[in-house]
């Protein structure tokens, strides 16, 4: 092969690679996340959206055992601003409501509404964006649930696409 189509096919390829970088970064800012089922207010947002609202830090260990500072916004936030009172609003059959989040791939998590309410729990469950200030790795973003007080991470949703309402009747 001559010189000179090397460099052509090396230059294609370069070229190639490099422009896939913008689509993925596209990606992430056209992800949405959508608060659907039983609530009374259903809203979709997206990233922009999301770095809209107060910004949240957690620290948390990631699955390599390293400590990571995660920045977000509360769940609860998010679920209040689709019509769930949260304190003393919470109460009665709004005790048997539950939200379940699911990721791209289907995988599912569900937490009871007073768990996601710090006056209940005293935990404080994180919708993620970003790790240590850079956003979040392909296959975990681009949004995550972060739950630091939780040892295993069976509920720390990567991919998060949907939070839904779910009435007990």
């Amino acid at each position: 092969m001559k010189p000179s189509h090397i460099f052509l096919l090396v230059s294609i390829i370069l070229v190639h690679f490099s422009c896939d970088e913008p689509s993925k970064v596209g990606l992430i800012h056209n992800t949405v996340l959508s608060f659907s089922g039983d609530f009374q207010q259903p809203f979709t947002i997206d990233m922009d959206g999301l770095k809209a609202m107060p910004v949240q830090s957690v620290l948390g260990k990631d699955k390599d055992e390293q400590t990571y500072e995660f920045q977000g916004v509360w769940l609860r936030d998010l679920i209040q601003k689709a019509g769930i009172e949260f304190g003393t609003g919470l109460k009665g059959k709004n005790q048997s409501q539950y939200i379940l989040t699911e990721a791209s791939d289907g995988y599912k998590s569900v937490f009871s509404l007073p768990e996601i309410d710090p006056e209940f729990s005293g935990k404080q469950i994180l919708v993620a964006y970003a790790r240590a200030g850079e956003p979040l790795g392909e296959g975990v973003g681009p949004f995550r649930i972060i739950v630091p007080e939780e040892n295993l991470h069976a509920r720390w949703v990567r991919q998060l696409v949907s939070v839904k309402l779910v009435k007990i009747e």
